[in-house]
This record gives C-alpha cells, structure tokens and sequence, in this order.
C-alpha cells in the first residue's frame, strides 16, 4: 500500500477515536491527506493554504445533527467542493482566496446546509428589490408567510461567478423581475420552489442555472399544452397516460423550455406549429425532444432530438424505414455493407438523412423520388440528404477533399499508424463540428504522405509545403482540395486565410492537440478569429462570447446565430452567432462549392 494512503488511513482512524471526546477541531488538507473533510466532529473548521491544499473537496455523507464545517481558503489556487450532498443549487462550489464558508449537517434529510448571508423583504426594508450584492460569492433571498413580496428585483451589478438564491416557502405565488436577468422566462416563484442565478460579467446579467420544473403527464398536458407555469417543463407519455398529438403553447416567456418524452408502445406525434422545423417529430418508446422558446422568433427551437442509427446488418434489407425524428444516420463498414441504400418513402420536409462509409466498397444510395437519381458513396465519404418541400429527396452536402500529411519527426515520435491515426482523427473533430454547426459540406480524407519538409517553424511549411514536387504530384493525382500538415517544427497551428487553390494548406503541431485542425481549416475556408475583421466577409469570424472553433476552440461549432446554447454554464439558450455579424457557418457555405473544385 502507498504510504500517503497508509498515512490518510491512520489519521482517519485516529480523529475517528478522538472525536467522541472534542468539541471543535482545525483541520486542514495536510492532516488529513487530502480533501476528504470528515463528519465525526461537532464542529470542524478547514484550512486551505499555501502549500497545505487540496484541488477537490468533499463533505462527508454521514454526521451528526447540527455538525458543522467552516471552510477558510487563503491558498492561492482555487479548490471544488463537491456540493452533490448539500442544499447548495448546484453540483460544485468554487472555493477563492478569502472565501469563509459554512455548512450544518441536517440528519432528518441527510444533507448539509449551507450557511451564507441571507436576506428577505422584512430584512430587505420591506422590499423585494435587491439594491446591493453583498460581499462574498452567494446571497439567499427568502420568501415565507408574513414575509413575502409580490417581485424580486435581482441587483443590477454583481462580482463575476456571484450566485443568487430566491426560495419560498409561501403560500402566495410571488414573480422574479426579468430586470438585470439574461432573459425573462417564466419566473414565478410557488411554495417550495428555488432558483439560482449566476452573474457573468461579460454579459452583465443574470443567468438562470437551475429553476423548477413542472412534470406532466401527456393526458393532462392535453394535446394544446398551455403556457409554462415555470421556466422549465417536462411532458412525459406512457401506457395509460398517452395521447395521440401534442402541440407546443403558441407563446412563452423567453427561453422556456420543454422536454417531451415518451415510454409508450403506441406512437405519437408532436405538432409542427409553433416549432422551428417541418422535420418528422414522432414520439415513440425511447424518444425524448428539447426545445426552447425564442422570443425574438416566435418559435421553439427544436435543441435535441432522437435520430436512428442503422447499418446493413441492422436493416437486412435495402429499404432504410419511414422517419420517425428529424434525422437518420446510416454507416457502411468492411463485412458490413450492401450495394444498394434506398432512401426512406415517408418523411417530412426538412428531414435528413446522414450516409457515411469506411467500406473498402462503393455503394449507391437512391430512393423512390430523388432530384439526384442514384449517387455513388465511396469510402471516407459522408454525404447528407434533405427531404424537401415537394417530398422530394436532394443532395444536401458536398465534400472538400484533403491530403493529409505528417513528419518523419512525428512518425518518430508517435509511431507511424498513430501519427496516421491523429490526423484522422483531426478530420473526425472538423466534421464533427461542421455537422454540429449545420455546414453544407463535409471534409473527405483522400491520402496520407509522410513528407519531412527543410523547416524550423510551422509558417516555414506553409511556405515551402504546396510547392514540393511530391505534394504537388501527389495532390493533384489525389485530386485533394485542401492539405494539412503535422509536425514537430514550431507554433501550434498556423494556415493561411480565405485560401486559394494554391495555398490551401493548413498546419499543427503535436505539442497541441488534435482539435487544431478544424480551427486552422476554418482559415483557409475564409474565418478569421473571434471578433477579427479580415476574413471572407465582414461576418466570417469566430464569436468570442461562447469560444467556438474560431474564437477560442472551447466548443465543437461554428458561430451560427440560428443555434443556441444548451449548457446553463454560459446562459442557456444563447445565441451562437449574430445574424449578419459573427456567422462562421453562412461564410464557410458560401466558399464551400468554390473549395469543392479546386479539384
């Protein structure tokens, strides 16, 4: 066994025979070798220092009624604490130098309870109005019975990271104030009910983090669902509680969301009025649907949706099934195909169908009306169809083709397949993000070259690499629109902007990582960094404000200003663009038939 955990083990033990007899105890990250705070003290106070720290934290699931746990950090790194045990609104708790943090263990409900500045309308003056955040990291506002106001106005300004707290435990409905929040859902605030907000600096507001939910069942959301209660519902169909159609509520308060989900043997189907798409929206035992109300459209936006996977062995036949949700993914493998893929017969306008190959083989895919007749799929392909407003299917993507090469350096360093393996897996993540962020093309691997090029730094190989008579020779009989190089020389990523034929050429390093490609390829096809002009047009950039591909590299999309965020860490239904501003998808579309025939 590890002495550290011989060490933790012993001092365990010896706090544990201790605590029958103390009161109070410091602690502190050395003592107990590590994070774990323990619960068999009355009252335990925790120091974080210089030196005597821990990254995680955790309070123990076990304790006494009433024991408490003070938290003090003078450290200069930040610690976690894990809040899945406590009252806290949600799963972790950052702890800052200066932080001084309290928790009370409540045997009866087996929860900790946070201990912070609290403040209510008889507290507050008599007002629901929250003029000033305090200082420290998290405020409660209460509302009971006899203290109680009709809206809770949260503060205008407040720390970065601040977190707010309204409950209520009143028999009277009271309303947060959509003033100085994000966006002004459905903010009532019933008995019982709690919500949490975050205050991001950068966008000088408030954000919804966690809100009641209502959960109904299908039969008594009834088949015209009424506007939400609450910012966030859940409709949910089963044997006994099922209808056979639902439709969205015709308005909303901004960036409310529902949640449709069914366990039903029989099938229904969720109305595309209201809804921001013509797509097949069929609810069937499995399924579950998102969507989120965009005041500024009128609409739901469809957020998630189930799509279907098939191959040739889990079809058995060539005819792929009538649509059952917007989307459908068929993948072709080696002992894992056919010669033939026919479309589905029944769909709705707006459906998509998603084919891709890694067989050794062609195939072709065609279907009972296409505006394409019959389309070959060749190996590394993925190619996407599109029902349209006739019922017609149509060719909904293209390919750009790219010749990928790596360094003897990297072959050297990683092995030759894993060298292979990377840039791959670079193509991977950039049509991941591509697919994600509704681009109309995809990016098709077509060769791979171990080329070591008379470079110190990868703007050197940008320089020298299209010009070397076996890239040439080699390009142009692969007939590859695009080229991407690997290496160990200098700089992380480097690739020439809005590329023509004869520098369309995009380069990493192994000292990053693999994400690097969809970024230095959105150069050559015309994007410039968050925020940056210069690229194809004035809207071709990155967005800073969510640290896309071009604008941080955080999240795998495209700036879209028709997509929304769905993580509440930035703000839940965020636009991922600004129309005719930062649009990186409309850009790339745009270039992407150009691109295509370079070759």
């Amino acid at each position: 066994m590890e002495m550290n955990k011989v060490i933790k083990i012993l001092m365990t033990a010896a706090l544990m025979l201790a605590s029958s007899n103390a009161v109070a105890i410091d602690l502190s990250p050395n003592q107990i070798g590590g994070g774990d705070i323990p619960g068999n003290y009355p009252a335990i106070d925790f120091y974080l220092r210089n030196g005597d720290w821990a990254p995680n934290l955790t309070l123990s699931n076990a304790a006494g009624d009433q024991y408490k746990v003070a938290i003090h950090s003078s450290a200069a790194y930040d610690s976690q604490l894990a809040t899945t045990n406590t009252d806290y609104p949600i799963g972790s708790m950052r702890i800052r130098s200066g932080d001084n943090i309290s928790f009370i263990y409540q045997a009866s409900r087996r929860q900790w309870s946070f201990v912070g500045p609290t403040l209510s309308p008889n507290t507050n003056g008599g007002s629901g109005t929250i003029s000033v955040y305090p200082a420290g990291s998290f405020l409660r506002f209460s509302l009971a019975n006899g203290d109680w106001a009709q809206t809770v106005t949260l503060p205008a300004v407040a720390p970065d990271g601040s977190l707010l707290v309204v409950s209520s435990t009143a028999s009277s409905t009271s309303r947060i104030s959509p003033q100085n929040i994000m966006y002004s859902s459905t903010f009532n605030v019933r008995a019982g009910d709690q919500y949490a907000f975050i205050y991001r600096a950068s966008l000088k507001r408030w954000i919804s983090i966690k809100t009641p939910i209502m959960t109904l069942s299908a039969s008594s959301a009834g088949p015209q669902m009424q506007a939400p209660v609450v910012p966030y519902t859940q409709v949910q169909f089963g044997d006994g509680a099922t209808i056979p159609d639902i439709r969205l509520p015709a308005s909303a308060g901004d960036r409310d969301r529902v949640s449709i989900s069914s366990e039903a043997v029989s099938a229904s189907t969720i109305s595309n009025l209201n809804v921001d798409t013509t797509a097949t929206l069929k609810l069937f035992a499995g399924s579950r649907y998102d969507f989120i109300y965009i005041k500024e459209r009128a609409l739901w936006a469809l957020q998630s949706s189930p799509s279907a996977s098939y191959t040739a062995s889990s079809l058995g036949t060539s005819q792929l099934p009538d649509m059952k949700s917007p989307s459908v993914r068929y993948s072709a493998s080696n002992g894992n195909w056919m010669p033939l893929l026919e479309l589905p017969l029944i769909g709705n306008p707006g459906d998509k169908v998603t084919v891709r190959s890694d067989a050794a083989w062609d195939f072709n895919v065609t279907g009972q009306d296409t505006t394409f007749g019959t389309i070959p799929v060749r190996r590394g392909e993925s190619v996407r169809f599109l029902r349209t407003a006739s019922g017609a299917w149509s060719l909904d993507s293209r390919l750009i083709t790219m010749l990928l090469i790596y360094s003897e350096e990297a072959a050297a360093q990683l092995g030759e397949t894993a060298a292979q393996m990377r840039l791959l897996e670079g193509v991977r993540l950039t049509n991941e993000a591509l697919d994600n962020s509704k681009a109309n093309f995809y990016v098709k691997p077509v060769g791979l070259l171990k080329r070591q090029f008379q470079a110190t730094t990868l703007n050197d190989v940008l320089n020298v690499a299209l010009r070397d008579p076996l890239v040439m020779s080699t390009r142009s009989q692969l007939a590859a629109d695009a080229v991407y190089y690997e290496g160990t020389e200098d700089g992380c990523g480097v690739a020439w902007l809005t590329a023509g034929k004869n520098n369309m050429i995009g380069t990493g390093s192994l000292a990053c990582g693999t994400t690097v490609m969809r970024h230095e390829f959105g150069h050559n096809m015309g994007l410039h960094h968050g925020d940056a002009p210069g690229g194809s047009a004035p809207y071709a950039k990155g967005y800073s404000l969510i640290k896309d591909v071009m604008a941080g590299n955080a999240i795998p999309y495209y700036s879209n200003p028709y997509l929304y965020t769905t993580l509440p860490d930035l703000a839940i239904g965020l636009p991922m663009g600004i129309a005719d501003v930062t649009d990186s998808v409309r850009a790339v579309n745009e270039r992407s038939k150009l691109v295509s025939e370079y070759y």
